[in-house]
């Protein structure tokens, strides 16, 4: 049986080994944010810290933004990525590889305006990136889209490039600038590709806008 000096000894290793397992773990960063306006805030190993200009992003980051509140990820590729006001979305996975020309990229846009623009991460020849929302799945080509809620629509704009946009009911592929489609249910095929006014296009942009 274990003394009580011999169970503290235990209890110190295992501890030992928990926080280097947690180092390691978040020992490779896969960006940095590079821009900040207002309050954002990331979940990290159950932990929610405040962020700042030129901290590291991990994956499974649960980035928080709040009222008036912009961030601005640089991925380790030169992948951008815009988060607007009050939103949330989740690092899933990010693995930029380019000796053996593989990447992949998956998020997740649980709420709010956001906007995605590729880097070399879309010249791999093995990639798949994927932005998921709450409607389905968005696959990205080497593009620069914005997804989210504007004029009171949630939607998809693409801005440059091709992307898919898929629901459990059906997809659409956009590859004109400047068209986008409306998305309102997971079970409901996305709407007509179409072009975007300009009073939507300028209300997209501005969500995701610095002041």
């Amino acid at each position: 049986m274990l003394n009580r000096s011999a169970i503290h000894k235990l209890t110190l290793f295992f501890l030992f080994l928990f926080v280097a397992a947690a180092t390691d773990a978040l020992a490779a960063g896969v960006g940095s944010v590079t821009r900040q306006q207002s309050d954002v805030s990331v979940t990290r190993m159950g932990q929610t810290i405040p962020l700042a200009f030129d901290a590291t992003i991990y994956e499974n980051d649960d980035i928080t933004t709040g009222t008036d509140a912009r961030i601005e990820i640089t991925f380790i590729d030169g992948t951008k990525l815009t988060i607007g006001e009050n939103s949330r979305l989740v690092i899933d996975k990010f693995l930029f590889d380019p000796d053996n020309s593989v990447g992949t990229a998956i998020l997740n846009a649980a709420k709010g305006p956001f906007r995605f623009i590729t880097g070399k991460i879309g010249e791999m020849a093995n990639k798949r990136v994927v932005v998921q929302n709450t409607f389905g799945t968005i696959g990205i080509r080497g593009t620069d889209f914005w997804g989210g809620p504007a004029l009171g629509v949630y939607g998809v704009l693409l801005l440059d490039g091709t992307i898919v946009v898929r629901t459990d009911a059906g997809a659409r592929i956009l590859n004109v600038s400047g068209t986008g489609v409306n998305l309102t249910g997971s079970n409901v095929p996305p709407g007509e590709v179409a072009p975007w006014g300009q009073d939507r296009v300028n209300a997209a942009l501005a969500s995701i806008s610095f002041r």
